[in-house]
Order: C-alpha cells, then structure tokens, then sequence
C-alpha cells in the first residue's frame, strides 16, 4: 500500500521527524523559511494542543520536531502525509550524542528514550568529566546503540515495541524506502537540493547551521578500539545507513536527470 506522495502537493501536511544528532536542527531552520509562520506548528504548540484552538492543527502545513507516531497520531485532527527525515553515519552519530549528552541535561528526556528526568540528569552528570571511553563501559551507553533504526521506526509507526534491534532492520528499511524524502547529514548540500526538488520549493533553501556539539574538541578521532567498540554496537545503523546511501543515490540521479 502507497502511503505517501512522491512529490510535494499544495495542500500536503510535512513531517520532519527530527532524529536527534542528525544536523535536523539546522534542516528545521531551512524548512521554516519555506512555510508560512502561522502554518507551522511549534514544538510548545504540540506539547499543549488543548491550550490552542483546532484550527491551528487543522490548517498546518509544517510540523517538525522529536515526536514519535504514538504522540501526533493521537494529538493532531489532521495526520501529516508528506513525511522527510535525515539519517547519519552512525560512528559520527555515536560521537556526537556523546559530546551532547556531557553538554545537555535534558537530552536523553527530549529524545523521548526515557520519561525519567532525573535518569536524563544523571547521564549528563556522570559524563562531565568522562571520556567516551568511560561512556562506553557504561550501561547508560546501552540506550544509544542502533539509536537511528529505533528511533525511525518508532517515529513512524506504533506497532514494534519490544522487538530486538534485529528485528526492527528490515522495518526500519521499508519504512525509510517508503518516505518520500530523506536526507544524509554528510550529504546535506546535496540533500537540501533534493528536498527544494521534491517540495518544488521557487526560492532555494538556505543552510541555517545551528545546535552543533559546542564542547566537542575540534578534529576529534576516535581510537581504534572506540571506533571498532561503536561498529560492534550499531550494526543496525550501519546497515539501515549503507541501504540509505545506495538510495540516496538513485534518487539524487533521478532528480537530476529530469531536471536536465
């Protein structure tokens, strides 16, 4: 069954399904500036739907953010059908949430991996001074393996829980081949054409950089044993992230080739 259009019509209703540590933050940024102000639905207005009259939810064109589909498939009146997200390589990804959790309190909450607050201020707490290497050995860390596959799927669909990593692959596959957009962070120029492509955006979208790792050392490396030690642990994300590679491809040559 086809659940979403391969292009983007007028009167479409856009999911950005922010994964966090993907540069989504500044993919928001771009997209806001290609929808009405009014037409797009906040973070704070998502969280207190009933302190906002219906109009707004039914009149959006925009809705961006880190919901999964069990929150804005029971809060919104109007479910989005044109739905994009990024996805990174997972050892940049692993790196980055780690430089993330050591700055931010509140990460491990607003991912939405833990409803536990203060859980999400001792991971923070427990990292000021640690190293990844310390990060590893921890349980904590635990929470962040194959963190794109679970993440995706959990955006997109309600009906996996307690499946294992294994089995959430091919479903995270499907459910990514399906969208009508994704994205690459190490591709993000070309990904931003793609996107003004399939939303038929006149005005180019621009790259609006921010929320990157602030503390994160400048030409960070992971060692070879840190490198090998997130391999071990995201083989989900690798292969969700080389079937998105391959994708990516086809589709920016598809694009290309209409437009010449």
């Amino acid at each position: 069954m086809k659940l979403y259009p391969d292009k983007y019509e007028e009167n479409d209703f856009v999911f950005f399904l922010h994964i966090p540590k993907t540069a989504g933050t500044s993919l928001t940024n771009s997209l806001k500036s290609a929808f009405r102000e009014d037409h797009s639905l906040t973070p704070f207005q998502m969280n207190n739907v009933r302190a906002h009259p219906q109009e707004i939810f039914l009149n959006a064109e925009l809705l961006y953010g880190h919901f999964p589909h069990e929150i804005y498939a029971k809060r919104l009146p109007k479910q989005p059908n044109f739905i994009l997200t990024f996805l990174r390589d997972p050892v940049a990804h692993y790196v980055s949430t780690f430089f993330h959790l050591k700055m931010d309190p509140t990460f491990a909450y607003t991912t939405r991996l833990t409803s536990d607050r203060q859980l999400a201020e001792d991971i923070h707490s427990s990292l000021k001074s640690a190293s990844i290497e310390d990060f590893l050995k921890s349980s904590h860390s635990q929470m962040f393996d194959n963190f794109q596959t679970r993440y995706l799927v959990n955006g997109l669909s309600s009906g996996y829980h307690h499946h294992t990593d294994e089995q959430l692959l091919p479903v995270a596959q499907r459910l990514l081949l399906e969208l009508p957009f994704f994205g690459l962070t190490e591709r993000f120029d070309d990904s931003l054409q793609l996107l003004q492509t399939v939303l038929g955006i006149g005005k180019k979208l621009q790259l609006l950089e921010s929320n990157k790792a602030r503390n994160k050392p400048r030409n960070f490396s992971p060692s070879a044993e840190v490198l090998t030690e997130i391999q071990r642990r995201t083989p989900a994300d690798s292969a969700l992230y080389d079937v998105a590679q391959l994708a990516f491809e086809a589709r920016l040559f598809a694009h290309a080739s209409v437009v010449s």
